[in-house]
C-alpha cells in the first residue's frame, strides 16, 4: 500500500484512490451496458456518464456498532407512495469534522438469495438538491458477526435507481439519517 501525505496534511493513499477509481470505471460501464443499464430507453441515448466528486480519504471513517435488539419490523417508506418491510439492524457512531454523528443501518426483510448479509445505510445530507440526487443517497454494508466496528465509505455513496428511471421504487432514507454536513463524496445528481 502506498501512502503519502498531501499539502493539505490529510493523507492519501495511492491504491485506495486506484481502486475506487476502477469501481467507478466499472458503474459507468454497466450504465452504458444496454443490457444490464438502469437507464430508460430515452435517457440511455442521453445519458454521459456518472459523475462523481473527487476522492477524498477523509469520507472514509471508522464507525462503533451499537446493535439494536429486537426491533419491531416496520414498513420503510419508498418512492411511488410503495414500501417494504425493514428492520432498525444498529446504530453507527463515527467523528467528521470535528462533529459526532450517527446514522441508522436497516436490515430488508424477505431478502433474496445471496442477500442474507446485506445492510443498508440510507441518508440525506445538505447536497441534497444541489449537487446532489434530492432524495438521498445510500451505502450499502455488510454483516459481519462480531464486529465491533465498521468502515463507512462516503466516496462510494450512490444514488439509487429511481433517480434515472421511474420504473424503480426506491426507500426514503428516515429522517433520522440526515447528516447537517455538505457530504461532497460519491455520486454527484443526475446531469439533466
Amino acid at each position: 500500500m502506498f501512502i503519502i501525505a498531501s499539502c493539505n496534511g490529510v493523507k492519501e493513499d495511492k491504491a485506495y484512490r486506484q481502486k475506487i477509481a476502477a469501481e467507478r470505471m466499472q458503474i459507468n460501464e454497466e450504465f452504458f451496458n444496454p443490457k444490464i443499464s438502469p437507464l430508460d430507453s430515452t435517457s440511455f441515448y442521453t445519458f454521459k456518464g456518472i459523475r462523481f466528486f473527487p476522492i477524498q480519504e477523509k469520507y472514509r471513517v471508522m464507525a462503533k456498532i451499537q446493535l439494536l435488539q429486537n426491533q419491531a419490523v416496520f414498513e420503510l417508506p419508498h418512492s411511488h407512495n410503495k414500501t417494504k418491510p425493514y428492520k432498525n439492524y444498529a446504530v453507527l457512531q463515527f467523528e467528521l469534522d470535528g462533529k459526532s454523528l450517527e446514522l441508522i443501518v436497516l436490515e430488508q426483510q424477505n431478502k433474496k438469495e445471496g442477500y442474507e448479509n446485506y445492510l443498508l445505510l440510507p441518508f440525506t445530507d445538505e447536497t441534497n438538491g444541489k449537487e446532489t440526487y434530492g432524495a438521498g443517497r445510500y451505502i450499502d454494508l455488510e454483516k459481519v458477526a462480531g464486529a465491533t466496528e465498521v468502515e463507512i465509505d462516503f466516496n462510494k455513496a450512490y444514488n439509487p435507481y429511481c433517480a434515472y428511471n421511474d420504473r424503480y421504487t426506491c426507500p426514503i432514507p428516515p429522517k433520522e439519517n440526515h447528516i447537517p454536513l455538505a457530504m461532497e463524496a460519491g455520486m454527484k445528481n443526475v446531469e439533466k
